[in-house]
């Protein structure tokens, strides 16, 4: 097993697998004469630079993130990258450095994957997948296209092998697909017929989701619809892997209990909301696209260790007095002051909870505001100040 463990953590755990692949032998300029598919093979020449610095990411806060609050913590993560990430693995991540994303290697540490979370039915398996990909259910590896008169079947069968993925006993399945989406026009007319990732037994599968307490929940969130292209940036982790990440480490949380907690059937509307504020001019929360899992099962992902910390901005109507004024909130419960950070800037980011929030112009022509009590929680929040002119004194009153 070349999967890291995570010392003292012991099932049911979550158990993740992260593979990013950002390089395609055979392909784009490459692509030889006469190979099978050839124009499909050419149109992915675009090295993914964001493709294994997205998966160090997800892997890193995976493993950053304080899970000592959590029933269900962080157990083992594996994580293979395409060659062309040889020299980016950060030296105070857990070594020994990642295997390269080959097929084999792929198959093996999927398999794998699989059996440590066949262990227990409380355990959440986690994958997160970043490269090319087409239909969203497709998935290609570095070298899925080296022999390349066999090409199609070292192609991934996302949807077969997730299904395959029944008979595995966690009960959570989550399935993270950073990839596009576009079907290319020549596709259906190859009739890929992949190998099969892993073992399939039909008749279990049909036995186990017959009943609901064997039935798992392997939902799927892409960052596109079928179809659709996925935009990324170059040389910088895609805004799906950073929006996911962001999500998981508080800000898709609620509150329950006097605790903070991220919820498998909150996760998807609370990511989107994240996408929009960060992204607010892509439109990327509308496009996130969730695949339902075969059972709703709400799953308890994370407990926050306290409470998360919040992005928020504040709206001064009119707009043109935002430079005039300064601000602070003061939370309601711990009496704790956040100030202003400097002239001129309405956002900040805030522990979650009731705050107190003051503005004031400190020019004699403009009463001060209070909010009193608003609500600064996950993913987001807006608050709008208004203010009105101090009323004139008469002349010799």
């Amino acid at each position: 097993m070349t999967a890291h463990m995570i010392t003292g953590v012991s099932d049911p755990c979550i158990h993740a697998l992260v593979i990013g692949v950002g390089v395609y032998q055979n392909c784009g300029r490459s692509t030889p004469q006469g190979a099978p598919g050839r124009k499909l093979l050419k149109e992915l020449g675009s090295p993914l630079t964001c493709a294994p610095l997205s998966a160090i990411h997800v892997a890193r806060r995976l493993m950053e993130m304080d899970w000592t609050a959590s029933t269900v913590k962080l157990g083992t993560i594996e994580v293979l990258l395409s060659s062309d990430s040889a020299d980016c693995w950060p030296a105070d991540l857990p070594q020994p450095s990642p295997k390269r994303a080959l097929y084999d290697n792929v198959r093996t540490a999927w398999r794998e994957w699989v059996d440590r979370c066949d262990q227990h039915p409380g355990n959440i398996a986690l994958l997160y997948f970043c490269g090319h990909g087409w239909g969203g259910s497709y998935l290609l590896v570095e070298d899925f296209a080296a022999q390349i008169n066999q090409w199609q079947r070292h192609v991934i069968d996302f949807n077969r092998t997730r299904q395959s993925m029944q008979t595995c006993n966690a009960l959570t399945q989550h399935f993270f697909l950073d990839i596009c989406s576009n079907e290319p026009d020549e596709l259906p007319a190859m009739e890929i017929r992949p190998e099969d990732l892993l073992d399939d037994n039909r008749q279990e599968a049909r036995r186990r989701l017959k009943r609901r307490e064997t039935t798992p929940n392997n939902l799927v969130l892409r960052p596109t619809p079928n179809g659709f292209k996925s935009e990324v940036p170059a040389r910088r982790v895609t805004r799906f892997a950073d929006a996911l990440m962001k999500t998981l480490d508080g800000l898709g949380a609620t509150s329950k209990n006097n605790t903070w907690e991220i919820r498998s059937r909150d996760l998807p509307p609370r990511m989107a909301e994240v996408l929009d504020w960060f992204w607010p001019h892509l439109g990327a929360g509308d496009d996130l696209t969730q695949t339902p899992g075969d059972y709703g099962r709400d799953t308890l992902l994370r407990r926050c260790p306290g409470n998360p910390m919040v992005p928020f901005r504040l709206e001064c109507r009119p707009h043109s007095a935002r430079s005039d004024a300064d601000w602070e909130l003061e939370c309601l419960l711990s009496n704790a002051l956040h100030p202003q950070p400097q002239p001129g800037v309405w956002e900040a980011e805030t522990e979650a909870s009731s705050y107190r929030i003051t503005a004031n112009w400190n020019d004699g022509i403009h009463e001060p505001v209070t909010l009193k009590a608003v609500s600064i929680e996950p993913a987001n929040t807006t608050a709008s100040i208004e203010f009105d002119a101090l009323p004139s004194n008469p002349k010799g009153g």
